[in-house]
């Protein structure tokens, strides 16, 4: 019996320093995002809910590896998390990264060192993560719609990045028909061209019925993009838009 306390008591000396005090419990009125909850071993230590947010998003690595940003506003949610002594940056990024992926997100940044960081998105929702030390932050921010016009690729793929969606204008049809009208070529063409340049990237176009958004679709892989990059949809709306909806599956 001696033995056995001995045992027992040197198991309870020796589990409090590897595995350290009990964190608090979750910050009161803090609610737990359901895209990334928290990770195991981890609490919310405090959280914040704007209506109207301004991040400079980082969508990509340049060409010497720092990360190129675009700005993107709309209405967000932070959640701060405290997780126990051992965990580190790269830690709650693999798992972040693991739990974006099922849940269909496109990830266009990462990064993990001695601090860490993700950019993941899925249509007009960005989910933003940074991480030092034992604690991360988590931003949710649901991009504002954009009246900009998109006129060429590169302003379709400028607010593609930025916002996850883009009106297109330019793109006619035959009353009462599905048939794309002649003078739709140059605003299609554009289109193609903003494809060509972004060959990772898979969208959805959203047209006011489905049958004119099939029309739009066909028109596109007529002219060299692959139909697994793309999605038809119909919308209670008059204007053509472009969703981006994430990586091309290999």
């Amino acid at each position: 019996m001696r033995l056995r306390l001995h045992c027992y008591a040197f198991f309870c000396c020796t589990l409090v320093p590897l595995f350290g005090q009990a964190l608090e419990p979750d910050a009161a009125g803090c609610v737990d995002s359901k895209i990334v909850p928290k990770l195991a071993g981890c609490r919310i230590d405090n959280c914040e809910n704007k209506d109207s947010d301004h991040r400079d998003v980082a969508v990509r690595e340049g060409e010497k590896g720092e990360p190129v940003t675009s700005a993107v506003e709309g209405e967000s949610r932070s959640l701060m998390y405290e997780c126990r002594e051992g965990t580190t940056p790269a830690s709650v990024v693999r798992q972040a990264i693991a739990l974006l992926r099922d849940a269909h997100f496109e990830i266009p940044y990462q990064f993990a060192e001695q601090e860490g960081a993700i950019t993941a998105q899925k249509g007009d929702l960005w989910v933003l993560l940074e991480a030092a030390s034992r604690y991360y932050t988590l931003v949710e921010l649901k991009a504002a719609p954009s009246d900009e016009n998109a006129s060429d690729a590169a302003d379709m793929a400028e607010a593609l990045e930025r916002n996850g969606h883009v009106a297109i204008h330019g793109v006619e049809f035959s009353a009462g028909r599905a048939e794309i009208a002649p003078g739709s070529e140059p605003a299609l063409r554009e289109v193609v061209a903003m494809l060509e340049d972004h060959p990772e990237w898979r969208i959805r176009i959203n047209a006011p019925t489905e049958p004119q958004s099939q029309a739009i679709v066909a028109w596109v892989t007529g002219h060299g993009i692959p139909r697994a990059r793309l999605e038809s949809s119909s919308v209670a709306s008059k204007s053509i838009e472009l969703v981006r909806i994430g990586p091309v599956s290999h």
